[in-house]
């Protein structure tokens, strides 16, 4: 099927790449249109879901109509800009492969770093800063459409077949009503009522916010992408990527091809995984907490979990009063008054080790516990963090394992080594540089130019920092250095 679609779809991408604009936009239109046209008749004359609901082809398949229609939109547009540019030929073509935010963003580097932190405002503290400096490939925004229509068609038809399976559960319920005498005062009837009311309210509301959460992991690929490229072109990328995770060069290639379908994939498993472990957590709370309050049954709801509510208590005080102890008997004092936190400095050794002796019996008791709360934080982290391959699953050390997050990692990988402004702008030099030993050297290249409006810095100052750079490499030269005598 992966082959069938890559086939049927292969026309397009080669009439948008192609360089014979004039041919490609024309034949990419007459395709695109004969691709809306069957899809249009397919939805209204051969119906699939007729006994789900009302037009449900047209709700889930009408992000696909609306880009054909885009595409077509897009294949006029290229066409009028083809045959005008066939007349009027540009006379100064640009020969460069630096944008323009590239060099901005170098400009902004030579430049002397303002003092001080301007000021943000609300959604620019917490939610995102618009950095003029940096773009997004459209690799990025065509997979945050993709995600999109893909999310979309998802969750539309996974509403249609729950509503189908509450349909036919409603008409199972009252088949037996009907047809079992005296079945109306009988408590499993009641039950089996109950539970279709509950089970579909819980999906409605799960599904809310599986989808919420799964929007909000669409968005937050652009702030990861952004912060993962910057610590890449800081140099920080211990902060990345542990010593122990090795991505060769051409793991790194593959990944950039494999990134959209991943992500994708990842983000549609993470929906529908999130969405049946919270209808489940929501159907146990239900039974066990809510139905016997809604019902009542307080003092039965109390015996059964009274005594396991009461140990966590206990154990959570206990908990937080060792913390407090600590801090107040078993550290000194600050060392200023404007310290935040007492140091990391033992003080009342004998009642610390009294402390520590008493602490480790009931630490035994508590980690068999505390074991399980553990295991079940990393399968409801997981859970929730599946559908994200710009983070790892697995712990420190194992993100080898973590076939998502090695796609994510090659894929910064080769857009870092190919997009870098300053390797950019370096590469630029060079080529206008040769370009001019060999034609003329009367003029100057568009990036020096650029550069060169940036302020210089002192010849003092670079002075210094030579001289600096000398002695810090060459230490026997700091016993000879002759040091200029201070002037009082």
């Amino acid at each position: 099927m992966a082959l069938e679609v890559g086939i049927s779809s292969y026309p397009l991408f080669v009439c948008l790449l192609t360089k014979y604009k004039v041919v490609g936009t024309v034949l990419g239109f007459l395709y695109t249109a004969a691709w809306t046209v069957v899809m249009i008749l397919d939805i209204i004359e051969c119906p699939e879901y007729d006994d789900v609901g009302k037009h449900p082809g047209i709700i889930v398949m009408w992000p696909s109509v609306l880009f054909l229609f885009l595409l077509l939109g897009c294949f006029i547009f290229n066409f009028v800009k083809a045959v005008r540019n066939s007349f009027v030929k540009e006379q100064n073509e640009k020969d460069s492969f630096v944008e323009e935010y590239q060099l901005q963003y170098v400009q902004q580097l030579l430049r002397k770093p303002v003092l001080g932190n301007p000021q943000k405002n609300w959604f620019q503290r917490k939610l995102y800063q618009w950095d003029p400096y940096f773009k997004f490939p459209g690799r990025i925004i065509s997979t945050i459409v993709v995600m999109f229509i893909c999310l979309y068609m998802f969750i539309v038809t996974e509403y249609i077949l729950i509503s189908f399976l509450v349909t036919l559960l409603k008409t199972i319920f009252q088949f037996l009503k009907t047809s079992i005498p005296g079945s109306e005062n009988e408590t499993w009837t009641q039950g089996f009522e109950e539970f279709i009311h509950i089970f579909e309210g819980i999906w409605i509301a799960t599904t809310i916010i599986a989808s919420v959460t799964c929007v909000g992991y669409v968005f937050n690929i652009l702030v990861c992408y952004r912060k993962h490229i910057k610590l890449l072109r800081a140099g920080k990328k211990h902060l990345l990527v542990s010593e122990s995770m090795k991505v060769s060069s051409a793991q790194s290639v593959v990944a950039l091809s494999k990134f959209i379908s991943f992500q994708v994939a990842y983000i549609m498993w993470g929906y529908l995984i999130m969405h049946l472990v919270q209808w489940l957590f929501g159907m146990i709370v239900t039974y066990i907490l809510i139905l016997p309050m809604k019902n009542g049954k307080w003092m039965e709801l109390l015996n059964k979990w009274g005594t396991t509510i009461l140990t966590f208590v206990i154990v959570l005080v206990i908990k937080k009063i060792q913390v407090l102890a600590g801090a107040r008997f078993f550290l000194q004092p600050k060392m200023s008054p404007t310290d935040s936190q007492k140091p990391l400095a033992l003080d009342n050794r004998r009642g610390f080790v009294n402390f520590s002796y008493f602490l480790f019996f009931h630490s035994v008791v508590v980690g068999l516990a505390s074991c399980l709360m553990r295991l079940a934080r990393s399968i409801i982290l997981g859970v929730w963090l599946v559908g994200r391959i710009d983070r790892p699953v697995m712990p420190k050390g194992y993100e080898q394992c973590d076939a998502g997050y090695t796609v994510w990692i090659g894929m910064l990988y080769l857009d870092h080594y190919h997009t870098n402004p300053i390797l950019v702008c370096f590469c630029q030099i060079l080529c206008d540089k040769y370009k001019q030993k060999r034609l003329s050297a009367d003029s100057y290249s568009s990036v020096c130019t650029l550069l060169e409006i940036v302020p210089r810095v002192s010849s003092k100052a670079r002075i210094r920092w030579f001289l600096l750079y000398t002695l810090l490499n060459n230490p026997t030269v700091q016993k000879v250095r002759k040091l200029k005598p201070l002037s009082y």
